[in-house]
């Protein structure tokens, strides 16, 4: 298992944050690495503050498993205390990226709105299966998270 983080996961990029009860649409863009995610590997998001509610997601890419059957596959939610797995899975069976034109996931569940937003949450894909044929070196996933204050 592989940790993977987004330039806001790290701190090089920094987004806003809601604040008077609004809903705003936060972009977080992921370049993929060189060699293909593996099962198991965490792609760390952002972390969501105190206060702050997940309400609504996608996650757009273009084409990153190029085979005549692209089997990647994600699941959504936030990172356990080691940072080794999701503690809590929002969604699972999320596609994005296997069309030549590229392909969007979007939320399909409502289950980040029962997560418990006194603490902090690291919001984070799993990677769930496997890519038949890599094609994302160097390409950009982009989560768009909608927060709400």
């Amino acid at each position: 298992m592989a940790k993977l983080l987004s330039e806001v996961a790290t701190g090089k990029r920094s987004v806003p944050q809601p604040n008077n009860g609004q809903v705003i649409a936060v972009p977080i863009p992921f370049v993929l690495p060189a060699a293909a995610p593996a099962v198991n590997d965490i792609v760390g998001l952002c972390e969501l503050p105190p206060g702050v509610e997940l309400v609504d997601y996608s996650i757009f890419a273009p084409q990153l498993d190029s085979n005549g059957a692209p089997t990647n596959t994600y699941s959504i939610g936030h990172e356990n205390a080691g940072g080794t797995d999701l503690a809590v899975v929002y969604e699972t069976g999320l596609t994005a990226g296997r069309t030549a034109n590229g392909s969007v996931s979007r939320c399909a569940v409502a289950a980040q709105l029962a997560a418990d937003k006194t603490v902090a949450r690291r919001i984070a894909l799993k990677v769930t299966g496997a890519f038949a044929t890599y094609a994302g070196s160097g390409k950009t996933l982009l989560a768009v998270l909608h927060l709400k204050a």
